[in-house]
């Protein structure tokens, strides 16, 4: 059924063809950082696992891309020539959520559509997104105007708002980003000699409060420039992490990721708030007073003289002192 060399692997693409479309070790790589050494075993196993999925599902598999630190993604084609995408990961909740979230925005097109999912085995076709440029790789700023439609068709959108729905709520997904703030600031001491961890845990008692209260929505939940693309009618934003609760913390990155100092952060804020239905203006500057250290620091990880990184450092700073 499959074949394997040092390091890439190759799997039969529903009987047409053969193409090598999962590195094993580079996904085991990447996967440990998030799910811990212990990764390794499913990774062994993906080759077989595409390739059981390639001939339920009658597609043929192009080669993995190499990025995304929860799955392995591959670009595929199904019998009748769609373009489509097929999405694995180890941890069978990820995709469950994803699911039930992409199933809710079903008629919303600013979001990716799935085609069809073994939740079993934490497997989800999706719709490929073309041209797909992610907002994060294009060489100039994109307008803040882009993104409105995006905002505006995931908030109208029904909320999942019963317990039945199994979506987390924003106060875990909050504690999660911050855990794994400190896990970065674990691996990057450079970085967490100019990150007290009191800005940290300061930042995070403010995210946790605001998360108790507000407005509930379903939410996107990690909603950057790196998971919206560029698509044939708009902009698409793709891999949620959802859970339930206030509109604003989805904004965050989108009137942060301008730069300058809190008025240019606050005239950005003013300006969504008057286009997009939903949007509290206050609580979206308290969300980014408690995110900023959080930008700050994955962006200094990243390269440890990044301006944006420096002017997120700055406004955390700020909101330390000021609170």
């Amino acid at each position: 059924m499959f074949s394997g060399c040092d390091k890439a692997c190759c799997v039969r693409s529903s009987g047409v063809r053969d193409a090598p479309v999962i590195d094993v070790e580079d996904a085991r790589v990447r996967l440990a950082r998030r799910f811990g050494p212990e990764v390794a075993g499913w990774c062994a196993g993906l080759p077989a696992l595409a390739d059981d999925l390639a001939g339920r599902w009658g597609l043929r598999l192009g080669q993995a891309w190499p990025r995304g630190g929860t799955s392995v993604v591959l670009p595929c084609e199904s019998g009748d020539g769609e373009l489509l995408v097929l999405k694995l990961t180890p941890e069978l909740k990820i995709a469950v959520d994803e699911a039930t979230a992409l199933d809710a925005w079903m008629a919303c097109r600013q979001v990716v559509m799935v085609r069809d999912a073994d939740l079993d085995h934490g497997a989800l076709l999706l719709e490929r997104v073309l041209p797909g440029t992610r907002l994060a790789d294009e060489p100039d700023q994109w307008p803040l105007e882009d993104v409105v439609p995006v905002l505006s068709g995931l908030w109208q959108q029904p909320s999942l708002l019963c317990a039945g729905s199994g979506l987390p709520e924003l106060r875990e997904r909050a504690e999660f980003v911050f855990e794994m703030t400190r896990r970065r600031l674990d691996r990057n001491p450079a970085v967490a000699a100019r990150v007290p961890p009191d800005m940290v845990e300061g930042s995070a008692n403010l995210a946790r409060a605001l998360a108790g209260e507000g407005p509930v929505r379903l939410l996107h939940g990690d909603l950057h420039p790196g998971n919206v693309l560029r698509g044939g009618h708009g902009l698409v934003a793709i891999d949620p992490r959802p859970c339930l609760g206030d509109p604003a913390f989805d904004a965050v990155d989108w009137v942060l990721a301008g730069g300058g100092g809190e008025r240019a952060v606050q005239q950005r804020i003013d300006w969504l708030a008057g286009r997009v239905d939903g949007l509290d203006p206050d609580r979206a500057w308290a969300w980014c007073q408690a995110m900023a250290v959080v930008l700050a620091v994955a962006l200094l990880a990243g390269r440890g003289d990044d301006p944006a990184g420096e002017a997120m450092l700055t406004l955390a700073r700020a909101a330390a002192e000021g609170s």
